[in-house]
């Protein structure tokens, strides 16, 4: 077991869900792990995890993606359109994204990213990891029919997270320990509230069947314990969504079994 552990190419491997909005969590964990040092070989996201996977492995910190999204509206990123698949784009995101990251390959990223999005035509997850990468984040943020799916080699992709929101799969058996950051719980509710609340629980309900395979493959799991109260699309309470990342985190890493992990691992490389 060991001979092949020593055989990995990777040593910590990071996975990032899905989660909309709740994805600002990925940076409050992000920045604890900056401050105990620790950096992860590999990244694996879906949807928010996508975005959030690209930030990180492109070099910027948790403090630049948090100033990357600050004091914008959800207009900023997408917008509306008359079109049978879906009825936003996500025109806007792809531009800042650009303007932001100044990369446009998997291959050029300073940490190895792997993407998950939907092949809708094929009805198959799909991990991208060469090529272009933008696109590939882009497609694995398209929740259906919210988003138009996007055309990557005239096939039609949406959200990872319909097939597998918590990507650890694809990374699993490349990595000595997988740390697995799960900002999508589902918590009873009394009530209802509107129609935009029902269909966010409905995908909620629809995804979380698939992510206990992959929770149950982690090493490591961080769940922020008050992330189900923000909504899908909440973008006015940034910080707070942050901070719960950020706690969750720091309790997370304190337990003595978690330091014996991570103590395991050689030094990061600054």
């Amino acid at each position: 077991m060991e001979n092949n552990q020593q055989q990995r190419p990777y040593k910590l491997g990071l996975a990032l869900s899905g989660g909309g909005a709740r994805g600002f969590a990925h940076l409050g964990v992000y920045k604890a792990m900056q401050e105990l040092g620790i950096k992860p070989d590999i990244i694996s996201g879906t949807s928010a995890g996508a975005i959030a996977g690209l930030i990180f492995a492109s070099g910027h910190s948790a403090e630049d993606g948090l100033a990357f999204f600050k004091n914008k509206k959800l207009l900023d990123f997408a917008r509306p359109l008359v079109s049978k698949t879906g009825i936003m784009n996500m025109a806007g995101m792809e531009k800042k994204l650009s303007e932001f990251i100044h990369i446009d390959t998997f291959e050029k990223l300073q940490i190895p990213l792997v993407v998950t999005a939907t092949n809708m035509n094929l009805g198959i997850p799909t991990h991208f990891s060469t090529g272009k990468v933008i696109p590939c984040v882009l497609a694995s943020c398209s929740i259906p029919i919210v988003f138009v799916p996007v055309t990557i080699n005239h096939q039609q992709y949406s959200d990872g997270g319909v097939f597998m929101n918590l990507p650890v799969r694809p990374i699993r058996d490349l990595c000595d320990i997988v740390i697995g950051v799960h900002i999508d719980p589902l918590e009873p509710c009394n009530q209802i509230k509107s129609m935009v609340h029902l269909a966010e629980r409905s995908f909620h309900m629809g995804i979380l069947s698939n992510m206990s395979i992959d929770t149950r493959l982690c090493d490591i799991v961080i769940i922020p314990k008050h992330i189900s109260q923000y909504s899908m699309f909440d973008l006015n309470n940034i910080d707070k969504i942050v901070e719960e990342g950020y706690q969750q985190a720091k309790i997370v890493f304190a337990r003595p079994k978690i330091m014996k992990k991570l103590s395991a691992l050689s030094p990061c490389k600054g």
